[in-house]
């Protein structure tokens, strides 16, 4: 496989990945949305436990595209990395995606992983914080006035 073949396997796996982020963002959106309507009035606890559990499922899809996504760049970069070890010359724009840190630090053997990316671990544990509150903190009582 050439360089060309494997920059455009990665622009399709990007572009599928793009497409499933935006899913997910639209579902976390409706998980939020439930969770705000039961804080509004009065919930009870099948209906937070059904919510807490489509947010977790959620959750548990945005780690998975986080991990697809980093696999998606690691098999890309050894692919790359193969080539050049070939003796082939990569083109400026393959060398200038071998530069970029998260691809840089590619292992030689491309494994998923859900917690290799930090920041989109710790970015979705803000998330479950955020809608596991949202549903199970207690509503302060409204003052009088």
């Amino acid at each position: 496989m050439d360089q060309f073949q494997t920059l455009s396997y990665l622009q399709m796996a990007l572009n599928t990945n793009a497409i499933f982020t935006v899913a997910t963002f639209f579902i976390l959106w409706v998980a939020f949305r439930f969770a705000g309507k039961m804080r509004e009035g009065e919930s009870t606890m099948l209906g937070r436990v059904l919510t807490t559990v489509f947010g977790l499922m959620i959750i548990w899809t945005g780690l998975l595209v986080g991990a697809s996504r980093n696999l998606s760049f690691n098999s890309a970069a050894n692919g790359l990395k193969a080539i050049k070890a070939s003796g082939q010359t990569l083109s400026a724009q393959a060398e200038a995606f071998l530069t970029i840190p998260q691809v840089s630090s590619a292992t030689t053997t491309a494994q998923f992983s859900l917690f290799s990316d930090m920041l989109n671990v710790i970015f979705w544990l803000v998330v479950t914080v955020m809608l596991l509150s949202v549903i199970w903190m207690p509503v302060p009582a409204k003052k009088s006035s």
